[in-house]
């Protein structure tokens, strides 16, 4: 005679394991996790690249500012007559009524 346990595995059909289902199923998952890696890298890396560009303008910013001060105060040294008559002397090679010019 058969036992309890014997009789209830003889009782129940096999059952056969989708394996394709369950490999598509993985699969599905595999393509969805390396296309939502590709789009979170390529997410970090455009956010990257504009994190550079920022730094690049601060930097271009800087240095115009530092430009735009050097102009400010050339510009302000330029309405003194005083100062404008010395370049004059300089660049030109101009001279005050009664003077000698002197070149280098």
């Amino acid at each position: 005679m058969r036992t309890e346990a014997q009789q209830r595995t003889a009782r129940r059909p096999r059952r056969r394991k989708k394996k394709s289902s369950l490999s598509l199923y993985k699969l599905v998952v595999i393509v969805i996790l390396l296309f939502g890696g590709l789009f979170i890298s390529l997410k970090m890396y455009q956010l990257w690249k504009i994190h550079q560009d920022m730094e690049i303008t601060v930097q271009q910013e800087k240095q115009l500012i530092e430009e735009h001060q050097k102009l400010q105060q050339e510009k302000q040294s330029l309405e003194d007559p005083d100062e404008i008559s010395k370049r004059a002397r300089e660049q030109f090679g101009l001279v005050k009524p009664g003077e000698i010019p002197y070149k280098r």
